[in-house]
């Protein structure tokens, strides 16, 4: 049964309004105030809340914020139910994340149309959750068997010659054996963790209220410059190539959690260096776009990709085990994608083949 919460601290109304709902066939609880509907959340977990906005104690819209900091419970639809028409405070209940307003005297028609439009698309909202996350689960169960064949048969081959020839393995024989070892665990543990990420991001752009959620948060806020040179360069000496390197980045903040620029920039522009030859620049620029967008390019002369490759790069080429050279740089891309995607963003690749490539970010800024 539909549970439904009621919060008001009209009597009459509160007590009309759950008559109404039990004779419909949904379970009603109710509370006279935002404070105490807060403990009733926490205890019950409703499937939709009905919440008066002027209240004492705690009002409507404190209740809201409040919930909107919950993470097991932000997900609740919420009606308002309010006297006052006036549109500044609808416009700061839909801001807070409100699902629809109700406006005192309210129809019984008016009510129920409210309560199940919103309930059918909550609904519709957990078939799709359940549906991606049953297709991400059969894409992984897939892919994995083949992605992480290189780095288990790195420690397979290591062991086996450990096994086999302990007793006569020079020192340095030891010593290289460890290190095989030790890249190919980095390298699988890498790969468990991009084929998670992934599969959150996905779940992420999916759900609209998260999305704004997330580009709404303090925390989505960085300096790009910083961040840039300090991976880049960090990356160039893991390459042994700090002269290879050519970065002229503004210095401007972008709208992006830091963690999530920091992994975009490393998937990028390790690849950069990666499929690149020693000596040959990798370059990193900006440019400022219309619409306070900032963006920042990577190039290098390398191998280059064909049309078809840069077509196929991203998660579903790795998810349909087709084998393409450049194993994992699809899912580091795509994981760019999406983290992209999710704060408005976006990437791109322009590639002539045996030649360069440039990857184009398009980041928001502050």
């Amino acid at each position: 049964m539909t549970k439904i919460l009621v919060i008001d601290d009209n009597n009459d109304l509160r007590d009309s309004v759950r008559e109404i709902l039990t004779t419909l066939g949904f379970e009603i609880i109710t509370a006279v105030n935002g404070k105490e509907g807060l403990e009733l959340i926490k205890q019950n977990t409703p499937d939709l809340i009905l919440c008066d906005v002027a209240m004492p104690t705690m009002s409507g819209y404190e209740l809201l914020e409040t919930l909107q900091k919950e993470d097991e419970i932000d997900y609740i639809p919420f009606i308002f139910l309010t006297g006052n028409s006036d549109r500044r405070d609808m416009r700061r209940g839909m801001e807070l994340g409100a699902d629809d307003y109700l406006f005192k005297p309210f129809t019984i028609d008016s009510l129920v149309k409210a309560i199940n439009t919103r309930l059918e698309k909550t609904a519709r909202l957990k078939k799709q959750s359940v549906e991606k996350l049953a297709e991400l689960r059969q894409n992984i169960s897939f892919a994995l068997p083949h992605e992480i064949n290189t780095p288990l048969n790195g420690i397979n081959s290591s062991a086996q010659l450990l096994k086999d020839y302990h007793d006569s393995l020079t020192r340095e024989e030891l010593r290289e054996i460890a290190d095989l070892i030790l890249d190919s665990t980095q390298r699988l543990t890498h790969l468990m963790q991009n084929f998670l990420l992934y599969a959150e991001l996905e779940l992420i752009s999916k759900d609209d209220h998260k999305i704004e959620q997330i580009r709404n948060s303090d925390r989505s806020k960085c300096n790009i410059k910083n961040i840039l040179s300090s991976i880049a360069q960090t990356i160039s000496s893991n390459y042994n190539r700090q002269s290879d390197l050519f970065l002229d980045v503004e210095n401007v903040f972008v709208k992006i959690a830091e963690n999530n620029l920091e992994k975009i920039c490393h998937e990028i522009i390790d690849n950069a260096f990666k499929y690149s030859q020693f000596e040959n620049p990798v370059t990193i620029t900006s440019q400022r776009q219309k619409n306070n967008f900032l963006k920042v390019s990577i190039h290098n002369k390398g191998k280059g990709m064909t049309k078809e490759e840069i077509e196929r790069v991203g998660a579903y080429m790795q998810f349909q085990r087709r084998k393409y050279e450049q194993q994992g740089s699809g899912l580091g891309f795509a994981i760019a994608q999406k983290m992209l995607e999710i704060y408005g963003g976006s990437i791109s690749i322009n590639s002539i083949y045996d030649q360069e490539t440039q990857v184009d970010l398009i980041l928001p800024m502050v």
